[in-house]
């Protein structure tokens, strides 16, 4: 049991690491996975890597071609848009929920992962930038106290940071990013929905 909960684990991990370099732009849209590089790049089997790709094929970030192996989806804009629009419809009914929950220790948690994301943005590596950034709205929409509507936003926010409309591939981009999460922070240590719902809306329209 130990084993299979260890290789569960792995393969969870092992997900999350290539979804990142999708996301923020280590692969284009279109391009070839090639199995030997990943296998080499994330120290795993050609059998855990493939179980990997099912797992992003199914969260509609790569496509498989028959006889012909695994490619990073190219987003369709309709969708994109149909996601940042359903995007904005939970985030912001999150928002009077955490501007009424949020304590003292949730903001100062914010502000760290906050900081912890703009050291990140100032070294290389999408990698790293990717769990801060992950890290940083994980714990923001835990604080609505929704299990099922923070699952929900995590998952819609995966598909639209696919292929991102550049943001996220200049660091004037990864700067406005960075101060939008600051001012999140300001408006939950006001305890005011309004202006956290209207600074979350302005984040997913950046995208």
């Amino acid at each position: 049991m130990a084993k299979s909960k260890e290789a569960a684990e792995q393969l969870v991990a092992l997900v999350q690491q290539i979804r990142n370099d999708i996301v923020f732009g280590a692969y284009e849209p279109g391009t070839w996975l090639k199995l030997g590089e990943l296998q080499e790049r994330h120290d795993a089997s050609a059998f855990h890597i493939r179980r990997a790709l099912d797992e992003l094929k199914n969260l509609k970030l790569v496509d498989h071609v028959a006889n012909a192996g695994f490619r990073v989806a190219t987003p369709d804009e309709a969708a994109r848009e149909e996601t940042r629009f359903v995007r904005k419809v939970l985030e912001r009914s999150a928002a009077p929920l955490i501007a009424a929950k949020a304590t003292e220790e949730d903001i100062l948690a914010l502000r760290e992962l906050a900081a912890a994301f703009e050291h990140s943005i100032r070294s290389e590596g999408r990698r790293d930038q990717a769990r801060a950034n992950h890290n940083f709205h994980e714990r923001l929409y835990s604080i609505a106290g929704n299990v099922t509507l923070s699952e929900m936003i995590k998952e819609l926010r995966s598909r639209s940071h696919q292929a991102t409309t550049g943001r996220w591939r200049s660091s004037e981009g990864l700067e406005e990013s960075n101060a939008e999460h600051y001012r999140i922070i300001d408006a939950i240590a006001e305890h005011d929905p309004y202006e956290l719902e209207r600074v979350i809306v302005e984040h997913i329209e950046s995208f």
